[in-house]
């Protein structure tokens, strides 16, 4: 009797699968992190760190295969990244009901420095790259073709654009507004067919949401 054979996974899917897949999974071992470091003497606020420096070097270590980064946005296209990312910000602090996802006023005051630059330059600059490259340029892309490289980001179906909204938005507590960002994010890779216009315009929600965040301790929304 033989063995099923496992998926071939091409590298090109690897590349964009580990870090987020690795960023997830420190995620959820979040806890156990915290007590190692502890135990350690070290800051909890390392953890954060660690997961940010982990998607980093996965990202650089594939670095070579995403060439759906190599064009660069006009300057039109900048500024369609700004407004959408800025749209997309203000519906994130929308008070929105319970069933929504609504996240009640955090009462906690964090004042560590090092621990508030990590979290807004990983949140700002390292996320937005990670996620666009895995939901946007890859399982969007992939829901329609296994050979996913092959599919124009211009020619990706309604279903895709949808379906990975939907499963982008089941990553946030406040589902429905990811739902809203996913779907955001998804027109602008696909009208404009250059990956780098949704990462910027996820970068501007994070980097606006993380200012308001820090200013108005607002610290639900991290």
């Amino acid at each position: 009797m033989g063995f099923a054979k496992l998926p071939v996974v091409s590298v090109d899917e690897r590349a964009r699968i580990f870090p987020f897949i690795g960023f997830i999974g420190l995620l959820a071992a979040e806890p156990l992190l915290k007590a190692g470091l502890i135990s350690a003497g070290l800051s909890v606020h390392l953890a954060y760190a660690l997961r940010i420096l982990f998607a980093i070097c996965m990202l650089w270590y594939y670095r070579q295969y995403y060439t759906e980064l190599v064009p660069r946005p006009t300057p039109r296209q900048v500024c369609w990244s700004l407004i959408c990312g800025l749209l997309v910000f203000a519906l994130w602090i929308l008070p929105y009901p319970a069933w929504l996802g609504h996240k009640p006023s955090g009462s906690l005051v964090i004042s560590d420095l090092f621990w508030l630059t990590c979290r807004w330059a990983g949140s700002a600059l390292v996320v937005p790259v990670m996620e666009e490259l895995f939901w946007r340029s890859y399982l969007m892309r992939k829901l329609d073709a296994s050979a996913f490289m092959a599919v124009s980001p211009g020619s990706v179906s309604a279903y895709a654009v949808l379906a990975s909204s939907v499963l982008f938005a089941v990553e946030h507590q406040l589902w429905f507004t990811g739902l809203l960002a996913g779907l955001v994010y998804a027109w602008l890779y696909r009208r404009y067919q250059v990956l780098w216009v949704s990462v910027l315009a996820h970068m501007t929600t994070n980097a606006v949401l993380g200012m308001w965040v820090i200013a108005g301790g607002h610290w639900q929304y991290w």
